[in-house]
């Protein structure tokens, strides 16, 4: 994989277009409202594969049309900054890591987090609570399948 280093304008065009693409623009409340929302999407996209690929394709139709159109959509500040928020209680709460232990990314994964991290964190944010808060979350959303699949 080729290394490339990010500009600040172009890791905010990357965040954006997530943001977008997940629909976290749209998304208004608290951030327990978020993570509803998320793991929500989450589960209709991993409940039927093939529903999935209809889905896929349907939105890239969808964004060839809109590309050809250029309607953007404004959104507000107060929205974008209650979303912000919300992320920021999700995942950039500082966490105190007790009996740690290693865990290895690749330069670019690490970089990029850390730079989100600096960007968007709070005193006291850093890439170790990043990290645990994201893994904690994920294995709290898929802690049932994951135990159902260890027993097939």
């Amino acid at each position: 994989m080729e290394k490339k280093k990010v500009s600040n304008e172009g890791m905010e065009n990357t965040i954006h277009s997530a943001k977008q693409y997940l629909g976290l623009n749209q998304i208004e409340g608290s951030s327990e409202h978020l993570i509803a929302e998320l793991r929500a999407r989450r589960a209709r996209l991993t409940q039927d594969p093939n529903k999935q690929e209809i889905e896929n394709t349907a939105h890239s139709e969808a964004a060839q049309h809109t590309e050809n159109a250029t309607v953007q959509r404004r959104i507000s500040a107060k929205m974008r900054k209650e979303t912000l928020e919300a992320y920021k209680q999700a995942y950039l709460v500082p966490t105190r890591l007790n009996d740690r232990k290693a865990v290895y990314l690749s330069r670019e994964t690490q970089e990029h987090a850390d730079f989100i991290v600096r960007r968007l964190g709070d005193r006291g944010s850093n890439l170790s609570s990043f990290v645990e808060n994201i893994v904690r979350l994920h294995l709290e959303e898929y802690g049932e399948d994951i135990e159902k699949w260890r027993r097939l």
